[in-house]
């Protein structure tokens, strides 16, 4: 960054978390704190190192602009660049930005704020603690110890040849069990993991390098204009490593749609339910190990006050450890979570089975209309030697996720007109309660209630409820910002808030393309539906935690909602603050929306006109090439994804059984 660049980060970063006077009630070890001595600006000028170089560019043109005194003047009627604003003409300048109507400009607002405040909560000192957490009550992970590693790796040291039956290129829910299913089957196997070699024992379930040594873009990917932000695991397990353990089966009437859908009967066919059934059976899913903590307490608590519909959710379990399970979304150091690593990919490994971590495949290697290996890049995990590495294979089974399969077949020279399109992202707003008890959002098995009462508004389309876990770093970014003051107040009863979040069936899709050097991007943005349905959700995740107890509500939206108060709470009141929030708008930045499920871009059909793979998984026009994630579903699955990608994995592999 340049000089000017460099002031006007350092003084927004200050402008949004500053050290401030302690009021009545306000803790003074995390009042007296500010941006510029936690390092935020720095840090942020590290993190957009892994961003390409159109977002860095976009994103030092939006300091460079800020610096322009008529802008000042514009956001803040101050005739100055804003490094040079008067404490409370920074202010106003923010507050502008963040309101626009101008969505560059919300945009603009977001990517600052989400990252100045991810890493004030989050960022670790030369004790690997962070300043911050005392006063929220927040005890990170002691980093207990661990299992051994289930998995044998193989190190690539110089640049390498080999050669196997079959090439899995993803070790997450879809790629883990086709290696294992055709391992089986006496196949030599060779799985390539792009994220890196982490294990039971490497996982450090501290917040910081947590995300960013376990999921994708180190957890600040989003869509292009930051309209939506996508968490994806990226490491050894994929999302199996990292998710919430909510394992739950494509409904049956949403198998009977995809069957119509797509022309694959087998959706609603006795096949696929065996595919299920043996999933679930090989994960351990069940209730059994779904304990209850104040989080998901407040779902079922607000669901029986106002006679809504819940139940506990199935999890893939087994021995987990409560004291645990909180930092689980870091990797789970106990084996509890049936993850991957600790079933699919160890079952491959009882046959031929080699697995390769920070391995990046560039290209599939097609001859006269049959795969014949991949070109690919290995590095060590430093990312600082490079080496290349060809897989011979006469069968290429891509499962690198619905952003990163698309990608990889279009850097790889397919045309099919669906590569790539009918992007599906369950996209998810959240409601924070604050309760008088302490909640601890980041304690205790991360989600153990749902409630399925609106998941039909519109017909097979709607929203589900679900509880989140919360720490320091996502809770500061999620939390919106009024002003500084209001933003440290909400944060420092962090440790009282329960999240609730409404989980939408999208029908609307986005698209993902290709951008510079290869890499994918996302467009998506909610259709009416979704919107309506997003504003529903928000409306009745608020009605929950006032009817579960709650006192304060803390909403996503730019613009305070004026949540009613406790000690005038009338139901009159509850209701209209529940019609004004569901008129709301909150897609475009105008609030902050999430993705934790990804789907479609590669999806399975009778056709190649309006699908990549057939209903046995192989890629229209290239033989011995198969689809087996997220990205070959038919549409929205409408529930959390894992056992269908699982399940749509095993049944693609037995088509592959007979066919190869």
């Amino acid at each position: 960054m340049s000089t000017a660049e460099r002031r006007c980060l350092e003084a927004v970063c200050d402008a949004l978390l500053p050290s401030l006077t302690p009021g009545p009630g306000d803790d003074p070890r995390l009042f007296a704190l500010s941006a510029g001595q936690l390092g935020v600006a720095d840090a942020i000028e590290s993190a957009l190192l892994t961003l390409d170089k159109s977002q860095q560019g976009q994103f030092r043109l939006l300091l460079r602009s800020l610096e322009q005194p008529l802008v000042g003047r514009l956001l803040a009627g101050e005739t100055s660049g804003f490094s040079g604003l008067s404490a409370r003409g920074q202010e106003r300048a923010l507050l502008a930005l963040a309101r626009s109507r101008l969505p560059q400009l919300r945009a603009g607002f977001q990517g600052l704020k989400r990252l100045a405040a991810f890493l004030f909560y989050s960022l670790l000192d030369e004790r690997g603690t962070n300043p911050t957490w005392p006063a929220l009550g927040y005890i990170p992970s002691t980093n207990p110890p661990a299992i051994p590693p289930p998995l044998t790796m193989t190190t690539i040291t110089r640049p390498t040849t080999l050669d196997c039956d079959v090439c899995v290129i993803g070790s997450g829910a879809g790629g883990s069990v086709v290696a294992a299913e055709m391992a089986a089957t006496g196949r030599r196997v060779i799985v390539l993991e792009a994220g890196g070699a982490y294990q039971a024992a490497d996982f450090d379930q501290r917040e910081m390098p947590g995300m960013q040594g376990l999921y994708y873009g180190g957890g600040l990917a989003a869509s292009r204009d930051l309209g939506i932000s996508i968490l994806a695991g990226a490491t050894l397990g994929g999302g199996t490593a990292v998710n919430f353990q909510t394992a739950l089966p494509l409904p049956p009437d949403v198998r009977d749609e995809w069957a119509a859908l797509s022309g694959c009967p087998h959706f609603a066919d006795e096949s696929f339910t065996r595919s299920i059934e043996s999933v679930m059976a090989r994960l351990h899913v069940g209730t059994a190990e779904s304990g209850v903590n104040p989080n998901n307490a407040a779902l079922r608590r607000g669901c029986e006050a106002l006679g809504y519909d819940w139940s506990p959710v199935p999890r893939n379990a087994l021995g987990c450890d409560d004291e645990q399970c909180g930092n689980c979304m870091f990797g789970c150091r106990r084996g509890g979570k049936q993850s991957a690593s600790v079933t699919y990919l160890r079952d491959a490994q009882a046959g031929d089975t080699r697995i390769i971590a920070n391995c990046h495949v560039e290209r599939l290697v097609i001859e006269n209309g049959k795969v014949t290996g991949v070109r690919a890049v290995a590095t060590d995990p430093t990312n600082s030697v490079r080496l290349s590495l060809r897989v011979h294979a006469g069968t290429v089974v891509v499962a690198a996720g619905a952003i990163g399969s698309p990608a990889l077949l279009m850097r790889s020279g397919l045309d099919l007109p669906a590569i790539g399109r009918n992007l599906f992202l369950h996209p998810v707003s959240a409601v924070g309660g604050l309760y008088d008890a302490p909640v601890y959002p980041w304690k205790g098995a991360p989600q153990t209630i749902m409630s399925d009462e609106f998941a039909h508004l519109s017909g097979l389309y709607g929203f589900r409820l679900e509880v989140v876990p919360g720490h320091p770093g996502l809770l500061g970014l999620a939390t919106p910002w009024y002003n500084a003051r209001g933003h440290r107040r909400f944060m420092q009863k962090a440790g009282y808030e329960s999240l609730l979040i409404a989980l939408v069936r999208d029908r609307n899709p986005g698209r993902v393309r290709l951008g510079a050097g290869g890499r994918p991007t996302i467009t998506y943005r909610p259709g009416k539906q979704e919107q309506e349905h997003l504003q529903r959700g928000v409306a009745e995740a608020a009605r929950i935690h006032m009817a579960a107890g709650a006192g304060d509500l803390m909403m996503l939206h730019s613009t305070d909602p004026g949540p009613p108060r406790p000690e005038a709470r009338s139901q009159a009141d509850i209701d209209a603050f529940c019609r004004r929030i569901s008129a709301q708008a909150l897609d475009r930045n105008r609030s902050l929306l999430f993705s934790a499920h990804q789907m479609g871009t590669c999806r399975m059909g009778s056709s190649k006109r309006d699908a990549v793979c057939g209903p046995d998984g192989e890629v229209f026009g290239v033989r011995g090439l198969f689809v087996a994630d997220a990205s070959a579903f038919p549409s929205s699955s409408g529930v959390n994804p894992m056992i269908t990608v699982m399940a749509m994995a095993h049944h693609t592999a037995q088509w592959m059984k007979r066919g190869t």
